[in-house]
């Protein structure tokens, strides 16, 4: 069986998750490859020493440059803040490695379209770390969609909201654009733009606000613009390729919301309901019931659903769990030499998307998608 050793770049949160995904991954069904969580790296030596202990890395280190030459390595994993995610996916690319990055991908579209273009020369596979549509819930909307079930897509509408906004450190990496922030629509809103996209096909044209917090209420518009600040919340009209509409909204400042991910959208046969913070469960409702069953009915997902584990329905999938299946995806890939999702394309595509939302927030006006748009 053929063996992959990985190289993790940042012992964070995403590296934590990253590294209970690993394990997870091989035990919850076959892969066709032995995965050998190889090397952890962190620029500070203890934290990296210490997370490779806890979460079952052979070594640590703190020279990416080094680790991702290394001869031994096969897979590079980049759970960093953005801003160093291009220097680090370019080099493993060159050194021949298959690249797994979190999102985004870059908070520059131009430069991940440099990263696109240098994958493809290299012939290596890539992943970006949208998790959320690799629940199976998702992933069976995704299914019934393409099988023609629900029918034409009519209207797309999905929420991220948190509450983190309120206590959060204003100073950590996140909250600052020149500390690799990307705001609320760079951040969280790329899941649901990515989900978006993956059940409906590209986004085209946004109209857009984005609004940061100042202590009491939004600032002025012209204070954030002219502070370069990152958004804390937006709004945004879309417009799909194939004719279908959507609204999304996104806010780190909304008190009771921990993590929530929603979406929900109406086809022409049928509509769908979706909830992260119920997501065992399918909620549908078709056209074509009879006048006395119309509804929404309840489908709680096991593994006769995309990428369900369990025939037992009810026993749960957690964080760790979409992370598993999502590097279950990027594994076989390597392994059977297909193609997997969402690659570095389509992480691209996605920031195009995200650039547009605030080029619309700050036009006041109707843009376009385009290819390697600047924020």
């Amino acid at each position: 069986m053929k063996e992959l050793k990985v190289a993790l770049i940042g012992a964070g949160f995403m590296g934590r998750a990253h590294s209970l995904a690993y394990a997870l991954a091989p035990i919850a069904s076959p892969l066709g490859a032995t995965i050998v969580k190889q090397v952890l790296v962190d620029a500070n030596a203890e934290l990296a020493a210490g997370a490779a202990e806890q979460l079952g890395w052979a070594e640590s280190g703190t020279d990416w440059r080094e680790v991702v030459s290394r001869d031994d390595i096969d897979i590079v994993d980049i759970c960093t803040p953005p801003q160093f995610h291009a220097e680090i996916a370019l080099a493993a690319i060159e050194a021949g490695k298959h690249v797994f990055c979190e999102k985004p991908i870059t908070n520059d579209p131009d430069e991940a379209r440099a990263i696109v273009a240098a994958a493809a020369r290299a012939g290596v596979v890539t992943q970006v770390g949208y998790n959320y549509r690799h629940t199976p819930a998702v992933a069976f909307a995704k299914k019934l969609l393409d099988e023609g079930r629900l029918g034409t897509p009519l209207q797309f509408r999905a929420q991220y909201a948190q509450e983190v906004g309120f206590w959060a450190d204003p100073n950590r990496w996140r909250a600052l654009k020149a500390t690799g922030g990307s705001g609320t629509v760079g951040d969280i809103g790329s899941h649901i733009i990515d989900i978006a996209e993956h059940l409906f096909g590209d986004i085209v044209r946004v109209a857009a606000r984005a609004r940061s917090y100042g202590g009491d209420g939004w600032r002025a518009e012209s204070e954030r613009l002219d502070g370069d600040l990152i958004d804390d919340a937006a709004v945004w009209l879309a417009e799909f390729a194939n004719g279908a509409i959507g609204t999304f909204s996104v806010s780190q400042f909304s008190v009771g919301r921990k993590n929530r991910v929603y979406f929900e959208f109406d086809a022409s046969k049928a509509a769908v309901q979706f909830d992260w913070n119920d997501r065992e469960v399918f909620r549908v409702a078709y056209v074509d019931e009879e006048p006395d069953h119309r509804g929404f009915r309840l489908i709680h997902t096991n593994d006769q659903h995309p990428d369900g584990w369990w025939r037992l329905a009810g026993l749960g999938t957690g964080y760790p769990d979409v992370s598993a299946i999502q590097f279950q995806h990027f594994i076989r890939a390597i392994v059977d030499g297909t193609p997997t999702a969402p690659d570095f394309a389509r992480a691209a595509h996605v920031e195009d998307v995200v650039a547009a939302v605030y080029r619309a927030a700050a036009s006041d006006s109707w843009v376009d998608v385009v290819e390697g748009g600047a924020h």
